[in-house]
């Protein structure tokens, strides 16, 4: 009997291992990616290349990265004594001699912060309490036999085998990252920066695909404790029959359904909410846009009298993001006639915020569309479906590019 409990208990310790496990496996699948340049407040997952515009130099490659790690062990020979009783009672004791790596040099070096940088521009990552993840740049295992004196070989003082390991890890500048992290705002230049980050170089494939696999490990190796556990209490003192198995298989099944449904719902939800937070950034860059472009079209007439009625039609207030690409463009082909307009910095300033701008606009249109394919792939397919009718939103609608024209590309960086 007690047996049996402690297996009914261990099923549910797996059960919210299992849970744990999947929670954070959802933290990222259910995550839709941010282009760089559209992130904003909350949690935040870009996929980027790293870079920096001063990089260090790692010890033993050369490379440059944003942050790196280097250790040199030493291998040293142990021995000990283990005691171990058979199944008569006698006592046997023997020495055993193995090995390890030890320590004996290691140095490292980190920026305060790096760049993520993709097709839309670059964010600011923060490397003071995030979590690194590197590559291995270096690995390789030496033998020195000589550094060993006579008088060690002689009568043995030194533990040392004379084989050493040196291990270099880093970031380098324009490794492929996945980063996940909460945006925050500098103070400074007024931009956002993700902190407290994940920063790895692995993909966010092979991460969601271990974590799956071990959430239906858990599950199936909980299933099983269920089973032998239901089967321990239901017939004691003797072999537990086939059906003393059902109940056990039978309520880990039923929490499993109640559990799913409970979670699916739940991703549901945020998903939808998601959706709506995307709207609203795409708002917010528009109405940005909307204060920019008649600050741009003041410069432009301060240089030109005649073309005043570009203000004149601008007054009308916000209106839809087509009509304020049309005359966004009107402007600019105004300010082409003027060359010493162009050179102005009051005017290179408002085409630099406006680039920002619509960047930020093609990307938090990005973020919205991958969230609603998030939100349609999970509520339209089998079992999905199923719980997607008790979600309210759960059936919004993709934003065409039309209206959301970039004007101006976004910078580039070399990673040579």
């Amino acid at each position: 009997m007690g047996a049996g409990i402690a297996w009914l208990g261990g099923a549910v310790l797996i059960g919210l291992a299992a849970w744990a496990v999947d929670r954070r496996r959802r933290a990222f699948a259910d995550l839709a990616t941010t282009p760089a340049a559209a992130v904003f407040a909350g949690r935040n997952e870009v996929k980027g290349r790293a870079w920096t515009a001063e990089p260090l130099i790692s010890r033993r490659t050369e490379t440059s990265c944003v942050w790196w790690r280097y250790t040199l062990e030493e291998e040293r020979e142990h021995t000990r004594t283990v005691t171990s009783t058979d199944s008569q009672g006698h006592t046997h004791t023997r020495t055993e001699t193995y090995r390890q790596w030890h320590k004996i040099d290691e140095a490292s070096g980190v920026l305060d912060q790096l760049e993520v940088v993709d097709e839309t521009g670059s964010v600011a990552v923060s490397l003071g309490g995030a979590h690194v993840e590197p590559r291995e740049l270096f690995n390789d295992i030496f033998r020195n036999p000589d550094e060993r004196g006579f008088l060690a070989k002689l009568f043995d003082f030194d533990s040392r085998t004379g084989r050493y390991r040196e291990i270099e890890r880093g970031i380098a500048v324009g490794d492929q990252l996945f980063v996940v992290g909460e945006a925050l705002l500098d103070d400074q230049r007024g931009i956002p920066y993700l902190a407290d980050a994940l920063v790895s170089t692995r993909s966010e494939e092979s991460r969601t695909q271990w974590l799956g696999v071990a959430v239906w490990f858990l599950v199936l190796l909980g299933v099983i404790l269920a089973a032998a556990g239901s089967g321990v209490v239901l017939s004691p003192d003797e072999p537990a029959l086939p059906t003393a198995w059902l109940p056990g298989v039978g309520a880990a099944c039923f929490v499993l359904l109640v559990a799913w449904t409970v979670t699916l719902y739940n991703r549901l939800r945020l998903l939808a909410q998601g959706v709506g937070r995307s709207a609203a950034l795409i708002d917010v860059q528009l109405k940005r846009r909307h204060d920019l472009v008649p600050a741009l079209a003041r410069v432009v007439a301060a240089h030109a009298d005649h073309e005043r009625s570009l203000l004149e039609s601008l007054t009308a207030g916000r209106s839809d993001a087509a009509a304020q690409t049309a005359e966004l463009r009107r402007v600019l082909a105004v300010a082409e006639n003027y060359p010493e307009l162009t050179a102005d910095q009051s005017f290179l300033n408002l085409q630099h915020q406006l680039a920002d701008t619509e960047s930020r606009i093609a990307g938090s249109r990005t973020f919205h569309n991958d969230t609603v394919t998030l939100l349609r792939t999970l509520s339209t397919r089998f079992p999905g479906l199923l719980v997607a009718r008790f979600v309210p939103d759960s059936g919004a609608n993709l934003q065409a590019a039309a209206g959301f024209e970039r004007t101006v590309p976004a910078l580039t960086r070399a990673f040579a």
